[in-house]
């Protein structure tokens, strides 16, 4: 019962290696892409759907007694504000612990049925869910600011021309928004809205602190010298290229990086195929030794 048990595992585990594998390799889609894909078909999960009305209750109890730090709460906050997720942060804490809990139940469901291993397993994997909910937000929030630092030289270059022409930072922003991706069209709508409404440069700075980017709030300070009549093109070229620099720098990385992904998902598929075959052979040896009286 016990080598059959592990067979299966050890196949589960080597089909997710292998996956890994193939989608560094061949480029496949990930999961959210598939749920993109569904969202804009028609056809919607009914079972999230289902899991956030039974969690839903729980999790509204736990985030009115939760404690959270003044510094954890704004970060959170202005993440969520981020991506636009209409829910506290005690909320959505608590909505992962929630999510982790009804895992850790369901893997106690495995100790009458005499697999306590599995309901380790199970367990370790509700740890590290609730880890990976509470760090998937500063990881979405990562991913539009990168999209993000990668406009900026052509936004920069757009800049230059148009300063020569004329200085209104507002008509600039609105015409450079039709033509910006999705991710700094939402900041660049913000921005443009607080600069009719207000100060200048007091919405420049809450866009500086809002995105919380380097190269922008050097960007930032050059534009509010702009506004206050300051000629800013050779700081707008030394700015252009070293942006790109940096840009040139990440891609190299992120390149360098790729093989290390494929040597890792490798190493995994190889040590599991490894304990698939030492395993039931170990314990076959053990069987005979206790047959022969050893």
């Amino acid at each position: 019962m016990l080598i059959i048990l592990f067979a299966i595992l050890s196949g589960i585990l080597i089909s997710i290696g292998a996956y890994m594998l193939a989608q560094q390799i061949l480029w496949l889609p990930r999961s959210s892409s598939l749920y993109a894909i569904r969202r804009l078909s028609g056809n919607k999960r009914s079972l999230n759907d289902l899991l956030d009305k039974i969690l839903t209750p729980f999790a509204d109890w736990l985030s009115r007694i939760l404690p959270m730090s003044d510094y954890k709460h704004k970060l959170l906050q202005a993440d969520l504000e981020r991506l636009e997720l209409e829910i506290t942060p005690q909320q959505y804490v608590g909505k992962s612990i929630a999510q982790s809990l009804l895992m850790s139940f369901i893997g106690l469901a495995f100790v009458p049925l005499g697999v306590p291993l599995l309901s380790l397993l199970t367990m370790v994997a509700a740890l590290l869910a609730y880890f990976r909910s509470t760090q998937s937000i500063r990881q979405k929030v990562s991913k539009l600011n990168k999209e993000i630092e990668a406009e900026l030289p052509r936004m920069v270059e757009s800049l230059i021309y148009s300063l020569q022409d004329n200085r209104d930072l507002i008509s600039f922003f609105e015409h450079y928004r039709k033509v910006s991706g999705q991710a700094l069209a939402k900041e660049l709508d913000r921005l443009i809205l607080l600069m009719k409404i207000g100060n200048h440069e007091l919405a420049l700075r809450q866009f500086e602190a809002r995105l919380a980017i380097p190269q922008l709030s050097a960007l930032v300070s050059i534009l509010c010298g702009v506004h206050q009549g300051v000629d800013q093109k050779t700081s707008l070229l030394i700015l252009e290229q070293d942006i790109r620099t940096k840009q040139r720098e990440t891609m190299r990385r992120e390149m360098e990086k790729r093989p290390g992904r494929i040597k890792a998902a490798s190493f995994i598929l190889t040590v599991l195929m490894i304990l698939m075959f030492m395993v039931p052979l170990i314990l076959m040896i053990l069987s005979n030794l206790k047959t022969a009286g050893f």
